[in-house]
């Protein structure tokens, strides 16, 4: 087999490596920097890992709720707060809360020392400052809440909706990359000029989904095919 001419398939694959590479270096990013606040004794996970350890959304996508965070609370703190600021608990530190402050449509990430709030705050609750004293508005943090988990179902949505249409019943899948417990997928039955990537792969699929090997889909899931990929694909090419 000529590995050069696999390679140069799956770089032709690649509708952009750089900004792919960019995504997974992000996402590595967010997921070390959220490791290490969680390690401190906290109240609470910050909602936006609740909602992504309960679903299965493609890199790009969980990286898209992550940047998301910020607007849904700066629209809710304008249509909500008046001239009132707003203040967001993000995330617990030893000593102290990573708090995102949205005032006149503006949101800045600052930290609170613990002694300065109510000794009940948790994580994902909202603040507002009444007699020079942080206390928790309950109302806002149910509201801000439930627009949070709002974002995250309509990028969930349109991420099934876009996947559904690279799904077919039949076809036979070729594992071109492997990203924690997503991969991207290659189309071996229409081997169209793109790649996508699937964060639904069964859990006892993983361990064998690696680079080459064939899924099938069938009946509304994959299955493994078979272990061939790379000569299939050189099939493929040299056809081309």
């Amino acid at each position: 087999m000529n590995l050069d001419i696999i390679n140069d398939l799956f770089n032709n694959l690649k509708e952009n490596k750089f900004v792919q590479n960019f995504i997974k270096e992000l996402s590595n990013y967010f997921e070390k920097n959220n490791k290490n606040n969680l390690n401190f004794e906290n109240k609470g996970i910050p909602i936006i890992e609740e909602i992504l350890s309960k679903n299965n959304f493609t890199t790009a996508n969980q990286n898209s709720i992550r940047w998301n965070l910020n607007d849904v609370i700066s629209k809710y703190e304008q249509k909500h707060s008046s001239n009132d600021a707003l203040y967001f608990i993000k995330e617990e530190n030893s000593n102290s809360y990573n708090v995102l402050k949205a005032e006149n449509g503006k949101i800045e990430e600052t930290e609170i020392n613990k002694k300065d709030m109510p000794n009940e705050v948790k994580i994902n609750d909202v603040l507002k400052i009444k007699d020079n004293k942080y206390v928790i508005d309950n109302i806002s943090t149910k509201e801000l809440q439930e627009d949070i988990k709002n974002m995250a179902k309509d990028i969930l949505d349109k991420q099934n909706i876009n996947l559904d249409k690279h799904r077919k019943d039949g076809h036979l899948y070729m594992v071109t990359e492997e990203l924690g417990n997503n991969r991207f997928l290659w189309d071996l039955t229409d081997a169209p000029k793109t790649e996508f990537e699937e964060p639904n792969i069964p859990n006892d699929l993983l361990s064998k989904a690696t680079e080459g090997i064939v899924l099938k889909y069938t009946n509304g899931k994959y299955e493994y095919y078979s272990d061939d990929g790379f000569e299939r694909a050189e099939k493929i090419h040299s056809k081309s």
